[in-house]
């Protein structure tokens, strides 16, 4: 028996010894011994398709098509009512995926698995200026805008004047007296601030946006639970409803925004539920 017992643990030993050799049941090794890459996660799966439906649907372009159209009509409305004023009329836009769409840059990060990174999105804005293209229907509201007499005024959370009038120039928009028209984030992401600046000298007849807090900033996520918070951006959407259509007009973003605040990691929890087996 002490005979078998040896027998099988040198049996035993030999086994080990040639899974370690092969690399069989190690970590990070294959059966040849050669070292496995590691599987490399991408942060950016979450926003595969939100990418998509942005760069390739053609429901994303008529979404953007029927709010520009209704903006044009509402700033028609607007300025036939407007009753007279010293104030000449003006609409405020924000920039990025309002006028200027930035597909390449959420392309970059997908490709290289990263997630949103201040330096990165920097690099983008002073480096790729000319890889920006234009929202769908953009171009056509902001030139009647201009022909019709309304100044069109940029407030953005893009920090490089340069690059920033770059991007329009390159993508055919007006850069006249864009020193006065381009309000960009010079202390934190609040743009209150820059749109009374507008206020106080313009009568702004329009706000078109992609994030609710391009309209007020009482649409920034408050610190609450995560349920808590969404219910209460929703509740205030639906207290302003007046103005949505009105004199605020909103384009569609499923890829990054205020909106995602609340989700965190684990989003699906937010999912409504079912009782569907």
């Amino acid at each position: 028996m002490a005979l078998i017992r040896q027998t099988a643990r040198a049996s035993a030993a030999l086994a080990a010894g040639l899974m370690l050799g092969l690399g069989l049941g190690s970590p990070g090794m294959t059966a040849l011994g050669q070292r496995e890459t590691p599987q490399r996660s991408n942060p950016q799966e979450r926003t595969l398709d939100a990418n998509l439906f942005v760069q390739t649907s053609a429901e994303y372009v008529a979404c953007c098509l029927q709010a520009y159209a209704w903006a044009g009509e509402r700033l028609r409305q607007r300025l036939a009512a407007a009753p007279p004023s010293e104030l000449p009329p003006a609409v405020i836009m924000d920039l990025d995926e309002t006028v200027l769409d930035n597909a390449g840059f959420q392309s970059f990060l997908d490709r290289e698995s990263k997630p949103y990174e201040q330096a990165a999105w920097d690099r983008w804005e002073r480096e790729f200026p000319t890889e920006t293209r234009l929202v769908p229907g953009a171009k056509g509201f902001i030139e009647a805008a201009e022909q019709a007499g309304v100044t069109v005024f940029y407030i953005s959370n893009r920090v490089l004047p340069e690059p920033t009038i770059a991007a329009l120039r390159h993508n055919g928009l007006s850069v006249e007296n864009i020193g006065e028209r381009l309000l960009l984030r010079t202390d934190g992401s609040d743009k209150t601030a820059r749109r009374k600046a507008v206020e106080e000298k313009r009568r702004v007849l329009l706000y078109v946006g992609d994030n609710l807090r391009d309209f007020s900033e009482i649409f920034m996520t408050p610190e609450l639970k995560p349920d808590d918070a969404i219910a209460a951006r929703r509740a205030l959407v639906e207290r302003h409803a007046y103005r949505f259509g009105a004199d605020w007009i909103i384009l569609p973003n499923p890829v990054y925004g205020e909106w995602k605040t609340p989700l965190g990691k684990e989003p699906r929890r937010f999912l409504r539920p079912t009782k569907m087996e």
